[in-house]
């Protein structure tokens, strides 16, 4: 867990009378585990796109666009400005593309470049416009939805390894509502269709460099709170970040005898446990906070953080 980023108290409520919990709600950054991890900090990267013989020109324009995007949102995801990170263009001729038996190619990129690490984006096709119909209807018109697949390949190479780490396929759709009139049997292609096509494939090709990296999502979580002197110590620690502090005291209250108030200290423990990065940990306890005492806020956090630790 990074930070609590603007500590946002939310008028609270108590669960159970007057003598119940308090409920406050912080707004937290959570690390969310990058789907394809790679080490890029401190490497020299470059991202290269094809040049065919045959190709047509919307394709071509989108692979340019996804190409300088990846690179771009590659320098960014290392901290750097956009632009550090190189895209060059690479005449293929008749050699195949797509395979993973090439290092040999790749490797004499590397070197002419000073690369490390080295995205071969070896293709990015644009489907044909396609409709599908939408149940849904108002007065004299009917709405369908036009869409456009794409499909990209990129492959990452690690030069010092003199190996490909990754190979990233990816499927998308861009896809536009449209309303005509009922008994219509055509439905025309937007104005802004080229531009759409061309942010989409900026937005995927930045998406692509997204998933190497550890990202970041604000997120809010709940924090229980008694009106007693240990409790108010605890969450003291919490808004300042010292969870570690926080946690020993929501430990030792998790020793009481009421049913309540101990559900709900471990529930706390759990989170301090989240925002240290102990996922299987914090699910134990909110288990344990489930078994004591019912409360839905338990439920829910429970199939949160069981869904995080799925993804990892």
């Amino acid at each position: 867990m990074k930070v609590i980023r603007n500590l946002l108290l939310i008028t609270t409520f108590a669960l159970l009378g007057a003598c119940g919990p308090v409920i406050n709600i912080l707004e937290v950054d959570v690390r969310l585990p990058a789907a394809k991890p790679l080490p890029l900090v401190g490497k020299e990267m470059a991202v290269f796109i094809p040049q065919y013989d045959s190709v047509s020109t919307t394709d071509s324009i989108m692979l340019e666009k996804f190409g300088s995007s990846l690179a771009d949102e590659l320098s960014v995801q290392v901290r750097l400005p956009e632009g550090t990170v190189p895209m060059y263009s690479h005449y293929t001729g008749e050699q195949p593309l797509g395979t993973l038996d090439q290092p040999d190619y790749v490797f004499r990129l590397a070197l002419e470049t000073g690369a490390d690490m080295v995205f071969m984006v070896d293709s990015l096709s644009v489907g044909g416009f396609d409709t599908r119909k939408v149940s849904e209807a108002s007065g004299d018109f009917k709405k369908q939805f036009l869409i456009v697949p794409f499909h990209s390949v990129v492959r990452v190479f690690d030069a010092t390894k003199f190996a490909f780490s990754e190979y990233v396929t990816l499927r998308d759709t861009v896809a536009w509502e449209v309303w005509v009139p009922y008994d219509q049997m055509t439905v025309s292609i937007p104005t802004s269709a080229f531009d759409d096509l061309k942010n989409a494939a900026d937005y995927l090709g930045r998406r692509t460099a997204r998933s190497f990296v550890d990202q970041w999502e604000t997120q809010d979580r709940v924090i229980f709170l008694y009106r007693k002197t240990e409790w108010n110590r605890a969450y003291d620690y919490a808004l300042a970040f010292e969870w570690d502090k926080a946690m020993q005291i929501w430990l030792k209250l998790t020793e009481g005898n009421n049913a309540q108030e101990v559900a709900c200290a471990a529930f706390n423990v759990a989170l301090s446990c989240e925002m240290q990065g102990y996922f299987d940990l914090a699910k134990e306890w909110l288990e344990f906070s489930s078994k004591t005492f019912s409360m839905p806020e338990t439920t829910y956090y429970l199939e949160l953080l069981s869904t995080k630790t799925a993804s990892h």
